[in-house]
């Protein structure tokens, strides 16, 4: 060790030595070499004044060869020096995560000849946090040195030379691999099984020998545990290497500090009940295969499915386990939003980590919330990006506190009843216009990658095998969680540069683009399918409106469901009047109009592909708009997905504008409505009503099923720039002649708060029905339900 003192306190002093004549350095440097057997290139005599009781440290002037190395050095130390003095090497990433090997004993008068093994095998000790040394740390390691300590105050002047750092030889046999140091999740040696519940994580840990050196690739080693159920159904599902992380509160940030070894582990949630088998199955990349029967998994509880999926009957909704699933949610994509302060004069988030997401999380639960969006973004939550940043490493090795963040994240969810559908590129990231991050992406050639343009991500075989490698990645580590919602694979894909045909530059054709989007997508889904054992859907995104999407892409069967923006301009109210944005096709000014175009416009709406449609971004344009509209838009967009046919309510991009405003509400008021509902069924439609009001007009839409039917109406001028709603006493809905005759149960509902207003029943005799809504401003829900049997 470097004695008790803290990194912080580390002194870094390194002099040049005084009046020392070149020939005599060189004398003295190669003299060294000669007998420590260091590189024979020259290296400088240093003078080094201890700073104790600091320590001091020595840096290596040669760079740390691929794997770590030895680190050899002569030390003078003359007659007055303390005699406590230590000495030690230390090796660390770029990031300065260190690891030591402290020299026994103390530095005595004389003259020391010094070697320090730092390769992969060597047993190394970390400083602070207690993780182990392994051959995945010497492939990061970037800077190595000497480090020299006293308890008492010195300023003692040592010489050294030779200081150099060579390659380890390797005169070891390669060691055969075997899986040591197993941990089972439960396990009960009086009756040598595991216990599992239904429907709760069960996990195991295993420590590879030898352990490679990059544990992310599995070409060097790859982990997978098959789960053979009661029934005999085999489940294969990844293991990945994990680091212990500490997540720590520091007050303006999140630190991610390790906490223990890095291992391999495997996570399992059991659907059913029973007796299921475990076997190992590890892969060196040398050939070495091992093959581990495990003990057995006792599982209790009742049959378990949590998931939320594409609805088997009626695929335009989702179900968990068979019951209705109308998702609620708010895009929660960072833990702030430079876009929000700039447009929407929000206070910026301090980027906190979980710290930031947690809260905002438990708020958006209360009010009825149950999904929100997050981006694996290189500001946020990406597990890959480039080496110079904090906390990465490059490509093909993964962020391990941002890893342990999104377990944090998800856990949390599911304790609050919520999903999160897990956005794994941000359209950025490939793309030399919008957003543009390419400059900075570890695939960049300009970053050590091995692409020189974005369009490559889309092609270049190597750009697909690191893919296919961060794809395990997430599945194994995250994929039996319930609280994934989706993958999905882009953000605005159609802005990245394989995506944005306007100006994707190159002799690159629009067609081809377009194949090149498809094919990419067609090969993506299905190896995502292939791995999720769990079936989670897979899903990506466009930018703009409902006729943005490509529609070859949406029809692939591998895309479970369609996610799109609903932006659009700042609205104000024409001169003419309001009736022309009541009947010009796909003008977009109201945003009840457009939400309900993207599923229902004859021409270009979504419905006929038979999926569920998520819009994942509104909220006036993509640079917000006016706090009037701002409100209306997200009083109304919930209410007229639901009469849309979305397969979720439709998510507020703003979200700091929501959580730091207080505009919860919205929310509470359609989970009230919809509680106990169910929009599914082969009749079940989206219906335009006519309604009428002597104060103004009126936009009224209703989603109808046999015997029971949800409206929704608002004033049009208020839907339109958030202002100038007028109150309306009288207003009619005219249902039509669908409705049998028979008795009618009707609710009027208050779209602000979710309450009901009155109710009623009506003894209609069948043809044309005409409802009377009480006097409502803004906007007004109803609920009418045929066949009511009343109690005597």
């Amino acid at each position: 060790m470097r004695g008790t003192l803290p990194i912080l306190l580390l002194a870094l002093l390194a002099v040049g030595a005084p009046g020392l004549a070149a020939g005599e350095a060189n004398a003295s440097v190669m003299a060294a070499s000669a007998t420590a057997g260091a590189k024979p290139t020259p290296a400088p005599v240093q003078v080094i004044v201890i700073a104790a009781p600091l320590t001091t440290l020595v840096p290596c002037p040669d760079p740390v060869p691929a794997g770590g190395g030895m680190l050899r050095a002569i030390i003078e130390v003359p007659a007055d020096a303390p005699a406590d003095l230590g000495v030690g090497a230390y090796i660390a990433d770029r990031h300065g995560r260190w690891f030591q090997r402290a020299r026994p004993g103390v530095l005595g008068p004389g003259r020391h000849v010094l070697e320090f093994a730092l390769g992969g095998d060597a047993a190394l000790l970390s400083e602070p946090a207690p993780t182990a040394w392994t051959p995945a740390d010497a492939a990061l390691a970037a800077q190595a040195g000497l480090y020299l300590w006293s308890a008492g105050a010195s300023r003692t002047q040592l010489r050294i030379s030779g200081l150099a750092m060579s390659a380890a030889p390797t005169t070891a046999p390669p060691r055969s691999g075997r899986l040591t140091c197993l941990t089972l999740g439960d396990y009960a040696a009086a009756t040598g099984s595991a216990h599992a519940r239904t429907g709760e994580r069960w996990a195991l840990s295993v420590l590879p020998e030898p352990f490679p050196a990059n544990p992310y690739d599995p070409a060097e080693f790859a982990l997978d545990a098959v789960f053979t159920a009661p029934d005999g159904t085999e489940q294969r599902v990844p293991g990945f290497a994990r680091e212990p992380i500490l997540l720590r509160d520091r007050g303006d940030r999140e630190d991610a500090v390790p906490d223990g070894p890095t291992a391999f582990a495997v996570r399992f949630r059991a659907r059913t009940p029973g007796t299921w088998h475990v076997r190992l199955e590890a892969r060196w990349g040398a050939g070495r295969t091992v093959t581990s029967r495990l003990p057995d998994l006792a599982v209790a509880g009742a049959p378990w499915d949590g998931y939320a999926r594409v609805d088997h009957d009626d695929p335009r909704f989702f179900s968990v386990g068979g019951a209705f699933h109308w998702p609620i949610g708010l895009n929660l994509n960072s833990a702030y939003d430079l876009r929000s302060r700039d447009r929407l004069a929000t206070k910026l988030t301090p980027d906190r980590g979980t710290l930031a997401y947690l809260p905002r999380m438990a708020r958006f639960a209360a009010a009825g919330g149950d999904l929100v969006e997050i981006w694996m973004s290189s500001w946020n939550l990406a597990l890959e990006w480039r080496a110079d940043w904090p906390g990465f490493a490059g490509i093909g090795r993964y962020n391990q506190g941002n890893a342990e963040r999104l377990d944090r994240i998800l856990d949390e969810a599911w304790r609050l009843g919520m999903r999160v559908n897990l956005v794994i590129n941000n359209h950025g990231q490939a793309s030399p216009q919008a957003d543009r991050e390419w400059k900075d992406n570890p695939f960049n050639t300009a970053n050590g990658g091995p692409l020189t343009d974005p369009y490559a991500v889309f092609t270049d075989p190597r750009a697909f095998a690191y893919q296919e490698r961060l794809r395990r990645y997430l599945v194994a580590r995250y994929a039996d969680h319930p609280a994934v919602f989706g993958w999905k694979l882009w953000s605005e894909v159609n802005l990245t540069a394989a995506g944005d045909m306007r100006r994707g530059g190159g002799n690159i054709s629009d067609a081809e683009r377009r194949e090149t989007l498809l094919r990419w997508h067609e090969a993506a889904a299905a190896r995502w399918h292939a791995l999720d054992g769990y079936g989670h859907g897979v899903t990506t995104h466009w930018a703009g409106d409902y006729r943005r999407p490509d529609r070859a892409i949406v029809a692939l069967p591998g895309i479970d469901y369609v996610c799109i923006d609903a932006y659009h301009g700042q609205n104000r109210r024409p001169a003419g009047g309001i009736d022309g944005l009541l009947t010009a096709p796909n003008t977009g000014d109201l945003i009840v109009n457009l939400l309900w175009q993207s599923t229902q416009d004859s021409n270009n709406g979504l419905a006929r592909f038979n999926k569920p449609l998520v819009v994942t971004e509104y909220g006036a344009s993509s640079q917000g708009g006016p706090p009037p509209q701002m409100l209306a838009e997200s009083a109304s967009g919930d209410w007229a997905g639901l009469v849309s046919g979305h397969g979720a309510a439709p998510m507020l991009w703003w979200f700091e504008w929501v959580d730091q405003g207080e505009h919860w509400q919205p929310y509470r008021a359609i989970a009230r409505f919809l509680q106990g509902e169910d929009l599914r069924g082969a009749q079940a439609h989206s219906v335009v009503l006519a309604a009428t009001s002597a104060q103004g007009d009126l936009w009224t839409r209703a989603w109808a099923r046999p015997g029971r039917m949800l409206g929704y109406l608002a004033d049009s001028q208020w839907a339109c720039t958030g202002e100038g709603a007028a109150l309306h006493p009288q207003a009619s809905i005219q249902i039509g002649t669908q409705i049998a005759a028979g008795d009618c149960l009707v609710q009027w509902w208050n779209a602000d708060s979710g309450e009901v207003l009155a109710t009623e029943t009506i003894a209609h005799p069948g043809g044309a029905l005409v409802l009377a809504a009480p006097a409502f401003a803004r906007h007004l829900a109803f609920k009418l339900i045929r066949n009511v049997v009343t109690s005597p």
